[in-house]
């Protein structure tokens, strides 16, 4: 079987790659930049195709005789309508050739849920622009015709996971600086190491009973914001405090900044309990998680030490 992987340069891209090719699978990447591709995965047995995943050339190439597409594209928030147009894209690259395709979707689609944990058959109801537009990747993808698995994931974390709202919970841990998040903190949250939510995107891989199916990922125990950065900070050996910020706060400073409009769109998911029912996954996979939040922060955390010398 052979694997492509679009956007491998990101967090969980890069992660699937790592995987696949320690299992000696045949891996085909999508990159924009194979220096950086190859920094981040170096010794990777790992065929790079150099492109742009907006480039309809360019996506036929990383496709082409593959029988599992991972689309993993990702663009910063305030560029977020690009998901959708590389969707897109996708769609129309491997319609001849119909290789399954596998997406890692969130919890932002879901908004508040009427009951808990959600389940793969909990409707959606995204509350923002940009969780609609998440929406609309996820339900042109499976609409599109082809064989298609949706897993949803919780907020990942762990090395080369950099985005504006993990990377400041460790950096500032380890520099024993007050960490300030741009949400509440006290709300029961999920998140899962990324090598496990490599593990769950590449457990439905190839798998045909999973076509057309949509699967949660559970598994993970609830953890507020302000308990995980605590736990940071006990591992770091260092101290601080750990504030929040109200979603009306937020949404003010959306006035004034793209940034702040943008991630405003998403940081709902922190308000309120967002946990995932991971039956229907392990059912049909086995797959469950197998890293805790304490091995998974030490690890993390190892990581930063590395990228920093």
């Amino acid at each position: 079987m052979k694997y492509s992987i679009i956007g491998a340069t990101g967090a969980i891209g890069s992660t699937i790659v790592r995987q696949l090719a320690a299992e000696g699978k045949q891996v085909r990447a999508l990159v924009r930049d194979a220096e950086k591709f190859y920094r981040l995965l170096p010794d990777i047995l790992a065929e790079a195709v150099i492109g742009d995943a907006l480039n309809p050339k360019d996506v036929r190439r990383a496709v082409a005789e593959v029988d599992v597409v991972f689309h993993c594209v990702n663009f910063p928030l305030t560029q977020y309508e690009r998901t959708l147009e590389a969707a897109h894209v996708l769609v129309e690259a491997v319609l001849s050739e119909k290789p399954h395709v596998v997406f890692p979707g969130n919890t932002w689609v879901f908004g508040k849920p009427a009951r808990l944990p959600i389940t793969p058959e909990t409707p959606f109801g995204p509350p923002s622009a940009i969780a609609r537009l998440k929406a609309k990747v996820d339900e042109m993808l499976m609409n599109s015709g082809l064989p298609v698995t949706v897993v949803h994931l919780p907020d990942f974390y762990g090395p080369n996971v950099a985005n504006p709202l993990m990377k400041p919970l460790f950096e500032s841990a380890l520099a024993g600086k007050n960490i300030f998040f741009p949400a509440p903190v006290n709300v029961p949250h999920q998140f899962i190491y990324i090598d496990d939510a490599a593990r769950a995107l590449i457990a439905v891989a190839g798998q045909e009973g999973c076509h057309g199916r949509r699967y949660t990922v559970g598994g993970v125990e609830p953890i507020t914001v302000r308990r995980f950065a605590e736990t940071i900070y006990q591992a770091a050996g260092t101290q601080g405090r750990v504030r929040g910020m109200p979603l009306w706060l937020l949404r003010l400073l959306g006035l004034f900044s793209a940034e702040a409009r943008a991630g405003a769109g998403m940081m709902h998911t922190f308000a309120w309990d967002v946990s995932m029912d991971g039956t229907a996954l392990q059912r049909d996979t086995g797959f469950m998680p197998q890293v805790g939040s304490v091995d998974g922060i030490a690890r993390t955390l190892a990581w930063f030490h590395q990228s920093a010398s």
